[in-house]
């Protein structure tokens, strides 16, 4: 659960091309010893990742993560589980959205199309469907998530404060050399909303020291999530 104690100490795994150990560091290049994985997962804590991988295996992690819509082929590698195989920004937002819901929806661009008439022209409603995941499980991820937010050394506890009323769960990402900033923001329930925000160039360079994904991307989903909620485009949070 949440408050199990994991170590956010030093760990290696292969380096295949090297033929060596690649040591696994946090941004912050310092480890903490032994932490509640809530807070592990809230200050993106890349060893606990790794051991923790190593503890359910692999195969789970990619088991679970075809489970929640992520359909890219991923690595078999622990490196995956801090992003080293990659997925397009609307798998990513999708696997969120189905972690805030539990249900599993096929992404598409446009629902329905009405005439002045309120004659339907075209109807592409998708089905959904509830994902098979243990509901403790899932209610486990939501408060994990939420805790990214909530606990004060979170990578987003910026949005933690009187100016963004939303009870949101999210994560926080950022690729090596600061080439990549990403934020993925949930509401709850079937109703909520995700957002999903990457920001970097086309050609791959950095975006520069220390531009996080907490300090970058997040920005642009705190901005879009409270014009969304203030012009109702969206049910009540």
């Amino acid at each position: 659960n949440l408050e199990t104690m994991v170590p956010d100490e030093p760990i290696g795994v292969p380096d295949g091309e090297k033929q060596s150990t690649k040591w696994i560091s946090n941004y912050d290049d310092q480890f903490k010893g032994m932490i509640p994985l809530r807070e592990a997962l809230a200050e993106s804590r890349n060893a606990v990742a790794i051991w923790l991988t190593g503890q359910i295996g692999i195969g789970s992690v990619l088991r679970t993560s075809r489970i929640l819509g992520v359909q890219t082929r991923l690595q078999p590698y622990a490196t995956t589980a801090l992003g080293a195989s990659e997925v397009n920004l609307l798998e990513l937002a999708n696997a969120y959205r189905t972690m805030a819901s539990g249900i599993l929806a096929e992404p598409y661009v446009i629902r329905k199309i009405v005439r002045d008439s309120v004659e339907v022209a075209e109807d592409k409603e998708h089905g959904r469907s509830t994902v098979d995941v243990d509901d403790s499980a899932l209610a486990l991820i939501q408060e994990g998530l939420r805790g990214v937010v909530r606990i004060p050394t979170g990578t987003a506890h910026s949005l933690d404060s009187k100016v963004f009323p939303i009870a949101v769960m999210g994560k926080t990402g950022t690729t090596n050399e600061f080439r990549d900033a990403l934020f993925v923001g949930s509401t709850f329930g079937p109703e909520g909303i995700t957002v999903a925000v990457r920001i970097g160039f086309d050609d791959n360079r950095s975006l520069g020291s220390k531009e996080t994904g907490g300090r970058v991307a997040l920005p642009v989903f705190k901005e879009l999530m409270l014009r969304v909620y203030r012009e109702k485009l969206v049910g009540p949070v």
